[in-house]
């Protein structure tokens, strides 16, 4: 933890959040947006097209000088959990001042040790397993065997069974029975797009090959992230009356203690 949040950051009393993001999973998502759009991902780390992919001809453009490049796909997909994990985090604070809370969104704790790859028994921090590997600067999370299983190995083998996992698990969201806002919430929900065995057949054979030629998915960004914490906690109201002006805090934290701890 950086040395300035250390007054304040998980001490007794508070609660410290810490949302994680599977951005293998967002991977296979990003590789269906791709293939629903014609797009095919290119190798730019090896400089090479992937192989075995002429049999899609009739759902991708590979007419195109290099397609998607690999290292840009997987910024694009850290840069899309990155923002999930803070639109969490900023929505969390707004509900923690409507209650009367004080509220801090940062990034001042060291994310591999968060997740548990410190590399030292004694901090094990959220318990989650990590490969290492020469050819990587710094080790990969994968998940919590049975509670937060990564859609990359070890959790989930080949790319095949990663796609109809996600599969699985996007229709499963939108069953036609679930209450909704249309007039006809189950024809609406009923009408969601199944993916053909040919598209996830090209989604498994780009996936399997990210992995096998760069020996993780994704290839160049974490398998499973963390960035953004939220810490809540009570306000010492009297430290703000001394030293700031009125407006200092909201109405909801002043009257915070009367309505949450009539008690006292």
């Amino acid at each position: 933890m950086e040395g300035h949040n250390t007054w304040c950051v998980n001490r007794p009393g508070t609660l410290l959040l810490m949302p994680v993001a599977d951005l293998a999973q967002h991977a296979v998502a990003g590789l269906c947006f791709l293939v629903q759009n014609g797009y095919v991902l290119f190798d730019d780390v090896h400089a090479e097209p992937i192989p075995g992919l002429e049999p899609f001809r009739e759902i991708l453009d590979l007419d195109l000088d290099e397609g998607f490049p690999l290292t840009y796909f997987d910024q694009y997909m850290l840069t899309e959990a990155t923002a999930e994990l803070a639109t969490s985090c900023y929505a969390g604070m707004l509900m923690l001042q409507a209650m009367g809370l004080g509220a801090w969104m940062f990034d001042g704790i060291d994310r591999h040790t968060i997740l548990g790859a410190s590399g030292d028994p004694e901090v094990p921090g959220l318990g989650f397993r990590y490969d290492t590997d020469e050819r990587w600067a710094v080790p990969n999370p994968t998940g919590i065997p049975g509670v937060f299983d990564g859609y990359c190995p070890p959790h989930h083998s080949g790319g095949g069974r990663r796609v109809r996992r996600a599969e699985v698990r996007t229709r499963g969201s939108i069953p036609p029975y679930t209450p909704g806002p249309w007039r006809e919430s189950a024809g609406v929900r009923s009408s969601a797009q199944v993916h053909s065995e040919e598209f996830k057949a090209c989604v498994s054979l780009m996936a399997q090959y990210v992995l096998d030629r760069l020996g993780k998915f994704p290839a160049t960004v974490p398998s499973v992230f963390s960035l953004m914490y939220l810490q809540a906690h009570h306000l010492d109201l009297g430290f703000y009356d001394e030293h700031f002006g009125p407006g200092a805090y909201l109405q909801t934290h002043a009257r915070h203690l009367e309505r949450w701890h009539p008690e006292g």
